[in-house]
């Protein structure tokens, strides 16, 4: 069973949740919401471009170990020979693994999103509550996936080695948590790179380190970095840079002020074009493998996208 909303419901069930449903629900909270278009001033920001390097082929090893995290633990094992553990946690259905590689004196965590690709309920799930090791109102659902993986990973993480942490949907929102809670404790954490990763607070985490080695990645239709939607009672947002992942070459910057003040709104102003099929792990490793293997081309955050080159997603 999982009990990442405000009701318990069984997989099968949340499966069969339709796209419809989520968007009615979603839409209901919009009258609490922000609506309206971008103000000028930030439109001026995001119209044109600032060079900004994005080392796709580091995006493509955590790519890669994102959606390896969906699979299963014999795969895994067989796919990356330094793993030392590998499990999925019951009852919430989490799986993560730890790449230990002292040859090069680091290691990885990477967190598995939700078992049902078809649910984002979890997701868009508001309740908080607050943070002893944070000092910080968490997103109910997060924390409690987050505190198991750490409380079960530590035993098999090291301090003395640098850290890296990945994770998508779900295990995104987790393992910022997690690399959080872990650099509080006086561990290395070196990176943190997550995928479709949901808002999880809304307060920016009192570990200045941790946004300094943080970039989102997010799929520029994918519903789930919107929600939990920014609403006047609850007023989550992002707290990192982000990496938008257009068709073909092209992707989106921004800092982490201007994709704070965009996610605040963005969600209303955009709820027609998103999609969940655009959230799928596999859609981004193979929008950024194309990236890699062809190269890639920065464009504005307004950049007018083509109607036929609109998804990123891997054929089903």
């Amino acid at each position: 069973m999982l009990v990442y909303t405000h009701w318990t419901v069984s997989p099968p069930l949340l499966a069969k949740r339709s796209v419809s449903a989520l968007i009615l629900v979603l839409f209901l909270l919009a009258l609490s919401g922000c609506a309206g278009s971008l103000p000028q001033s930030v439109r001026q920001s995001v119209s044109v471009v600032v060079p900004t390097k994005i080392d796709f082929v580091e995006l493509e090893y955590y790519a890669k170990r994102s959606r390896s995290a969906y699979d299963p633990i014999a795969e895994i094992r067989k796919a990356y020979p330094l793993v030392t553990r590998a499990v999925t946690l019951q009852p919430i259905d989490v799986l993560y693994f730890i790449e230990t590689d002292l040859a090069n004196r680091k290691q990885t965590l990477s967190i598995r999103g939700t078992a049902q690709k078809s649910n984002v309920f979890e997701d868009i799930e508001t309740a908080l509550l607050p943070d002893n090791i944070l000092d910080i109102p968490l997103h109910r659902g997060f924390k409690d996936v987050a505190t198991a993986i750490h409380d079960n990973a530590v035993p098999y993480l090291r301090k003395d080695l640098p850290l890296r942490v990945t994770g998508h949907s779900l295990g995104g929102a987790a393992a910022v948590i997690v690399a959080a809670y872990l650099e509080s404790e006086g561990y290395i954490v070196e990176r943190v790179v997550t995928f479709g990763q949901p808002k999880f607070t809304t307060e920016m985490p009192p570990v200045p380190n941790l946004i300094s080695v943080f970039t989102r990645v997010i799929n520029e239709l994918d519903v789930v970095p919107m929600v939990p939607p920014y609403t006047v009672a609850k007023k989550y947002q992002h707290f990192s840079p982000e990496v938008i992942l257009r068709a073909g070459p092209d992707f989106g910057y921004l800092n982490e002020h201007d994709a704070d003040r965009i996610s605040v709104g963005d969600f209303w102003r955009n709820i027609n074009d998103f999609s969940t099929k655009d959230h799928h792990m596999d859609g981004y490793l193979a929008n950024i493998e194309g990236k890699v293997a062809t190269g890639s081309r920065q464009v504005p955050y307004l950049f007018k996208r083509k109607p036929e080159a609109q998804s990123l997603t891997a054929t089903d």
